[in-house]
């Protein structure tokens, strides 16, 4: 579940789940009686996900604690709120062993296990970020982009590979063979006879004896 999802109201026992927001009002439904509820935008209203518990060091957050306590308890029962102090204050350090005791009182730890059994029963666990589901959703587009960007490579390289098909040459067309010489014209029909000349005799015949 969310964590961002599940808020504490100032006065009112459990958790509560956001259904809707609005400018004006909330609506929440309780995760002790599943009853539904608008309630002011006023309202004091705690997100889980912005609460943390003092250590000796660097404050933790609370959904990393509550995951904690669920991988810790596993099946077997866990402190209810109504157990002895020491009962639930052995249980917490065995889960945040740097927990600062002079900043955290048994009031706060008694809420802690309390919220966990209501998580627990609400099948909560694990608790997730929105940040986290916007990263992974990120992550997962990058990645499908990125494949599409291989895909592309892989096509752009096949087509470059590839030998342009030779082009057919276009067929000639036979130009006919012109007969006729140039200078001259081709004769029309059947060629006329021609005449036949007779020579003339130059020489002087020769006188008889």
């Amino acid at each position: 579940m969310v964590i961002q999802e599940i808020i504490a109201i100032a006065g009112k026992p459990g958790l509560y789940r956001i259904l809707k927001t609005n400018r004006a009002n909330l609506v929440v439904e309780s995760m002790l009686d599943k009853k539904r509820l608008s309630i002011p935008g006023t309202s004091r209203i705690s997100s889980l996900a912005d609460i943390t518990m003092y250590t000796t060091g660097e404050d933790a957050l609370l959904m990393d604690i509550l995951n904690l306590m669920s991988e810790k308890a596993g099946q077997d029962a866990a402190p209810e709120s109504n157990s002895a102090p020491q009962v639930v204050r052995d249980f917490i350090d065995a889960i945040v062993p740097n927990l600062d005791h002079e900043r955290v009182y048994n009031s706060d730890l008694k809420k802690l296990v309390q919220w966990f059994s209501t998580l627990r029963k609400n099948e909560a666990f694990p608790l997730t970020s929105e940040a986290k589901k916007e990263e992974d959703a990120d992550d997962v587009t990058d990645e499908s982009n990125d494949s599409k960007e291989e895909l592309t490579d892989e096509k752009t390289e096949k087509s470059a590979t590839k030998k342009p098909a030779a082009k057919k040459a276009a067929a000639k067309k036979p130009t006919a063979k012109k007969t006729a010489i140039a200078g001259k014209k081709e004769p029309k029909g059947k060629p006329a006879p021609k005449k036949a000349t007779v020579k003339k005799s130059t020489g002087k015949a020769s006188k008889a004896k």
